[in-house]
């Protein structure tokens, strides 16, 4: 009996130590498995970096023999950029998958981005690029047939092909005719387009006046051309109503009203002359409170399109009726809630009230009051301290007046 536990004892042991035999023989194997992982990763580290080094090898060798062949090219020789990008083609960014990811982000950013604005540096440097390529194009075909701006772009930082390209043709090509335009020009245009009917703007700029822009012949007609409206009583209520419904969208309003897109600034000049005539001064009605709190509620404090809504008053009658009374009374309350003045709100009063220009400041560092209520709050302060000093006999400064600003 005690030899058959003793056998059973051993041979428990003798399974164990074949179970961590097991295990030992799994790890090794996982060992070596991720040893050969990590060698062939290190490789292709290598040869990435082999790939990386080769690539910018030839960009240097491509450098070089642009600067060797353009060293009999007459013209400017040595491009005068001040800072410049590196020229990479679009396959060798391709073929890396680091620079490939990092040409995707910067393209999605520069796609959300607008397009910068043009500073005496980037005009220097475009130029400079077309003045360049230009010779290069010469100096390959004999001919300047049409210009790389994808090459130019790339010594212009933060600029697209696109911008290089709209900026040159329109503001820097030279022969460009920037100066006003004059009487016999405007005439002749508007003679030319009325006896041609529907030109090319290109060909009418070309024919009238070498230098101009078809864009700029185009501008210049439009803006002499101006078309003229017999205002009725029905065309006026017609405005009146698409002004109600669409707001001070001048353009949809003229399209409402059948009239073209150049006739928004007529429409929005009638507006403002019948305004004026339908003007109401005086106590506001329950009616009007109404229509501007539904304004205030779906405009915001966009005071244009809440006038349109708010019929005979003006964007700053309802700015002072909603900041003076409605916005600190409850809709349903005919009474505004009075909240007393508390010691920090004195205290942040007294502190900005020499520092801000206008009360709209001080009621938004205040907090909570509008630039009616911290006025009012600072008069009575004067006020207080002009008694306690005529108490004491001491001598008592002017007294600001209610038009008077923060501080004086």
């Amino acid at each position: 009996m005690a030899s058959a536990s003793l056998w059973s004892s051993e041979e428990a042991e003798l399974n164990s130590l074949q179970n961590l035999d097991v295990h030992i023989k799994a790890v090794q194997r996982a060992g070596l498995l991720q040893e050969k992982a990590q060698a062939e990763a290190h490789l292709a580290l290598e040869s990435e970096q082999r790939r990386i080094e080769e690539t910018l090898r030839q960009l240097d060798l491509c450098e070089q023999q642009e600067a060797a062949a353009s060293e009999w090219v007459l013209g400017p020789v040595r491009p005068k950029i001040q800072y410049s990008l590196p020229l990479l083609r679009r396959e060798d960014v391709d073929a890396i998958p680091l620079l490939r990811a990092h040409a995707q982000a910067r393209r999605q950013t520069r796609a959300l981005l607008s397009s910068p604005p043009w500073s005496n540096r980037d005009l220097e440097c475009l130029k400079v690029a077309v003045c360049n390529e230009i010779t290069r194009q010469q100096a390959l075909r004999g001919t300047v047939a049409d210009l790389d701006w994808t090459r130019i772009a790339m010594h212009v930082p933060y600029h697209t092909p696109a911008d290089c390209r709209t900026r040159w043709a329109f503001h820097e090509r030279p022969g460009l005719n920037h100066s006003r335009w004059g009487v016999a020009e405007k005439r002749d245009l508007v003679s030319y387009v009325e006896r041609e009917g529907s030109p090319a703007w290109d060909e009418v700029a070309a024919v009238l006046q070498p230098g101009r822009t078809g864009y700029q012949a185009f501008e210049m007609y439009q803006r002499t051309v101006k078309p003229k409206i017999e205002w009725t009583p029905e065309k006026d209520a017609a405005l009146m109503q698409a002004v109600q419904e669409l707001g001070p969208d001048w353009k949809l309003v003229a399209s409402r009203l059948e009239l073209p897109n150049t006739s928004a600034s007529l429409c929005h000049q009638r507006h403002i002359q019948l305004k004026k005539h339908t003007v109401v001064m005086g106590r506001w009605s329950a009616t009007e409170d109404a229509a501007l709190r539904a304004a205030v509620a779906q405009f915001g404090c966009d005071w244009k399109r809440v006038e349109v809504c708010v019929q005979g008053r003006t964007s700053q009658q309802c700015r002072e009726r909603w900041v003076g009374r409605l916005a600190n009374i409850p809709e349903g309350e005919t009474q505004a809630v009075r909240r007393a003045w508390s010691k920090e709100e004195d205290e942040r009063l007294r502190a900005c009230v020499h520092s801000c220009k206008s009360w709209v400041q001080v009621a938004n560092y205040v907090g909570g009051r509008t630039d009616k209520m911290v006025r009012e709050r600072w008069l009575l302060l004067q006020r207080r301290e002009e008694e306690e000093r005529r108490k004491r006999g001491e001598s008592i400064p002017p007294r600001p007046t209610a038009r008077s600003k923060p501080g004086s």
